[in-house]
């Protein structure tokens, strides 16, 4: 067996299931006696040093425990507990990181978006470093964008601030479709925003 080998199982976005969902899941791991397993820093489920094809099985036993993934969807998203679980969180993290999970669009974006999520001003989800960021205040959440914490870090950028569930997941929507209109394939949100700029965003997205 190559002991190499890593896959990812989608579908865990936010790394939430019940208890009994995680029973489920560790009996089908155990079933197929995986070598290791990684609660990734995408808060995803990893499966290490396993055969490919049994990769494969495993994965089509644990679909009925995941969630769908959105057609031409962000990558994935990761959300701190929010005001559900957190004393220090002021919104609802999780609810909103629901939403953005089922952002999808007519044509594959140009590269992986990453979204972060944090309930408080803490940012424990780093948001600036994500292609898209949100974090709460309590005058509500704000909304960076272009961010990328990977070999060429990039902070990302203030677009709005104050905004509702609603109006936050509708400019999550509306900044990532000009990055899709306006990217080059391949292209990272940090890297097309150096290229467009943050003036030229917030004049295409925010209402006059």
């Amino acid at each position: 067996m190559n002991q190499k080998t890593y896959t990812v199982v989608p579908g865990l976005n936010m790394g939430l299931f019940s208890p009994k969902d995680l029973e489920k899941i560790v009996a089908i791991i155990n079933k197929y006696d995986v070598p290791m397993t990684k609660i990734t820093s995408a808060q995803r489920l990893g499966l290490l040093g396993m055969d490919e094809e049994e990769q494969q099985k495993l994965k089509a036993e644990l679909k009925p425990l995941t969630r769908p993934v959105a057609v031409n969807g962000v990558h994935y998203v990761q959300a701190c507990p929010g005001s559900q679980w957190c004393k220090f969180g002021t919104s609802d993290s999780l609810a909103l990181g629901a939403r953005l999970e089922k952002l999808s669009f007519a044509e594959p974006l140009p590269g992986k978006v990453k979204v972060g999520i944090s309930g408080c001003r803490m940012s424990c989800t780093e948001p600036y470093v994500r292609d898209v960021g949100i974090f709460a205040t309590k005058k509500g959440w704000t909304l960076v964008f272009g961010g990328n914490g990977g070999g060429n870090p990039r902070l990302g950028e203030v677009v709005a601030e104050g905004l509702t569930d609603d109006q936050v997941v509708d400019l999550a929507q509306k900044c990532l479709t000009v990055y899709q209109q306006n990217a080059k394939t391949k292209s990272r949100t940090a890297r097309f925003m150096e290229r467009f700029g943050i003036d030229a965003l917030k004049e295409a997205v925010l209402a006059k």
